[in-house]
């Protein structure tokens, strides 16, 4: 019998975003690339070479600021992240689409078992301006 918390074999779409935002800020991008659906590589060939374009610069901070489910195997999670490009530090705010998928990335309900989540879309969302005292 297995007496491994179900968090760690099935982890939470929150979960598997905030370890693949961790990759990044490791530049880790051999697990990021692995953590990805093969469909967004060409050929379905990870590559860090890829990843590495995608994800350019540093990661230097991340919080979760909503999560959303969509549907039985889908959950939308905004992310405001802190990054280092180019010399300069960016500020932005991505909605990352986590999917629940199967060995050949097909999407299944979130309640079967041998499922993962992994990022299959990014949107840009606005950043609030600063408030005026």
């Amino acid at each position: 019998m297995n007496d491994m918390p179900t968090s760690v074999v099935n982890p939470s779409p929150q979960q598997a975003l905030q370890a693949f935002l961790t990759h990044w800020q490791g530049q880790e991008y051999r697990a990021m690339a692995l953590a990805m659906p093969a469909r967004v590589f060409p050929g379905g060939r990870r590559s860090v070479r890829q990843v590495r374009r995608t994800y350019p610069g540093s990661l230097r901070e991340f919080s979760i600021l909503a999560a959303r489910d969509t549907d039985p195997a889908a959950t939308n999670i905004d992310v405001q992240m802190l990054w280092r490009q180019r010399g300069g530090l960016e500020l932005g705010r991505v909605r990352y689409r986590m999917v629940y998928v199967n060995e050949h990335d097909q999407p299944i309900a979130r309640h079967h078992e041998g499922g993962v989540w992994k990022p299959f879309a990014t949107y840009a969302l606005p950043v609030p301006r600063p408030l005026r005292a």
